[in-house]
């Protein structure tokens, strides 16, 4: 019946139905769109590892030849929105000129299953080109048809620049090594030192301090790694601040809090929108100590921040840009943790673009004495007294310490010791008792390797044994050869009291005249 010869009920009645039809239809678009979105979260969580990767990857289907997934990066480097790549023909993201030759590499991967480094031009949104490398692998069914293909495109114009740039910084490190001494020694006036290696760590700062890339600082604690922090960020000619942040047992909630800040009502106790600290550090340097202590989501959100250049207030999806630059520290060994699975791999190779590692006291004790002197001007300076002489014997007794704390505990010791000074000349006594603290009383606990090589390796390489006396004798020896022939601290050294060892020293004198 045609329209002209219905009634108006059955033309209302037809109407509704239509109405009905079509609130049907967008209800199941909307759940087919919220199907596919949750499917697309999926996917990129399975492909996480390609979702965030530098390079740009797509998946293709075989038969369609239209593209099934693409990464983040493939978005950022063309200009596309996921919406305009996926579902859409793959050769609409080539060049015009290239696209037959794509066709052709495309027929050559489903015959082969794989290609590598071919070379390709692809077209951005706003009309320009990236020249970019291929590798290329197929998925196949049961039957061993093709059935999907992962491209990954590596930006070679991107490539070489970066690989210029590093070769350039490398130009420049040689040139400043070579003479051994800062260029800026003003800058480095608060590292007190004459030690060679600290220079030669002074010249690497300087050379890496212009560089934009992340950068690690490695050492004990105490050794003064966010000095050297706030020294690379005065060098860098960076405009904005130096934020210093110890993350140290900070979650993973709280760390995307105190980076990225957030939005009013994002969370329970978030009254008002609060600016994290890469916003705080904008267009300066961000300094996170004990890196190696940050927790396995957190590490995966600063690779993120690392590689996109962009983070998000908690509650509030429109992404910021953020110019900081990234310097870490941490006193434990990232390397062993790496090894361990504790640290992620890709992390570490991001952040160790540039490394610095600072010695400990122990290994430049030629700088003990100037750091004392130091150390007693200051702390007398502060507390208002004149400044003391310290003994001779105070240097050796210093020297033979291994200083766990490193220069910060010998400023505590110093602090410490002054703060009960009366007069005259100082007293060792304070920081004996101080070493005494952290110094076992076992003569081999905790005995440091000579070279590498401990004590039961080195007698392991003797043919003959020597005799138990002459052991003791020549570590006596040696014990008050390092003690400056100071016995209190030769005693201290063997874990003996100083009567014990004068007993012995005085058997030994009755032996060898007996003899």
């Amino acid at each position: 019946m045609k329209d002209e010869d219905k009634s108006q009920a059955q033309l209302i009645e037809e109407l509704q139905l239509l109405r009905n039809h079509l609130k049907d239809y967008k209800q199941n678009q909307t759940r087919y769109i919220q199907f596919l979105d949750e499917c697309e979260e999926l996917m990129t969580e399975h492909f996480d590892i390609y979702y965030h990767a530098h390079d740009m990857v797509v998946s293709i289907d075989m038969e369609s030849e239209k593209v099934l997934w693409c990464n983040r990066a493939v978005m950022k480097a063309l200009g596309y929105s996921r919406a305009e790549i996926v579902g859409h023909p793959t050769f609409k993201l080539y060049h015009q000129n290239c696209v037959e030759d794509a066709k052709k590499l495309f027929r050559v991967i489903a015959e082969t299953g794989e290609i590598h480094d071919a070379e390709q031009t692809l077209r951005k949104r706003d009309g320009g080109t990236i020249n970019v490398s291929l590798n290329a692998t197929t998925v196949r069914d049961e039957n061993g048809n093709p059935t999907e293909a992962r491209f990954d495109w590596r930006d070679t114009t991107r490539h070489a620049g970066e690989i210029d740039g590093l070769r350039a910084e490398n130009r420049q490190l040689k040139q400043r090594l070579s003479s051994n001494r800062p260029q800026n020694p003003e800058v480095f006036s608060e590292i007190i030192t004459q030690d060679p290696e600290m220079y030669s760590i002074f010249s690497q700062v300087e050379s890496m301090a212009g560089s934009s890339n992340p950068m690690l600082i490695t050492g004990e604690t105490g050794v003064g790694k966010e000095k050297i922090a706030a020294i690379v960020h005065k060098l860098s000619g960076r405009r904005g601040e130096f934020v210093p942040v110890n993350i140290a047992g900070v979650d993973d909630m709280l760390f995307s809090d105190t980076l990225f800040g957030h939005e009013k009502g994002a969370h329970t106790g978030a009254d008002s929108a609060r600016h994290g600290l890469v916003e705080q550090a904008s267009g300066g340097t961000l300094f996170l100590d004990e890196i190696g202590d940050l927790g396995t989501e957190s590490q995966t959100k600063l690779l993120r921040f690392l590689q996109e250049g962009e983070y998000r207030h908690l509650g509030e999806d429109t992404p910021i840009i953020g110019d900081v630059r990234i310097v870490t520290a941490s006193n434990r060994t990232i390397e062993s943790l790496r090894e361990s699975g504790n640290f992620r791999s890709d992390l570490f190779y991001r952040l160790e673009i540039h490394h610095i590692h600072l010695p400990s006291l122990r290994e430049r004790v030629g700088d003990v004495p100037l750091l004392l002197s130091h150390f007693l001007k200051r702390t007398a300076a502060e507390l208002n007294k004149k400044t003391p002489t310290p003994p001779p014997e105070l240097f050796t007794l210093l020297a033979t310490y291994h200083f766990p704390g490193n220069i910060r505990e010998l400023e505590g010791m110093v602090i410490d010791a002054v703060s009960g000074h009366k007069g005259g000349v100082l007293s060792t006594e304070p920081f004996r008792l101080k070493i005494d603290e952290h110094t076992s009383v076992s003569p081999g606990d905790g005995a440091p390797e000579v070279g590498g090589i401990s004590f039961s390796d080195t007698l392991s390489l003797l043919r003959e044994l020597p005799a138990l006396k002459e052991v003791q004798d020549r570590v006596i020896a040696e014990a008050l050869e390092r003690a400056d022939g100071n016995q209190t601290i030769a005693a201290r050294l063997l874990g003996m009291s100083k009567q014990a060892l004068n007993n012995r020293l005085n058997r030994a004198r009755n032996s060898n005249k007996v003899g």
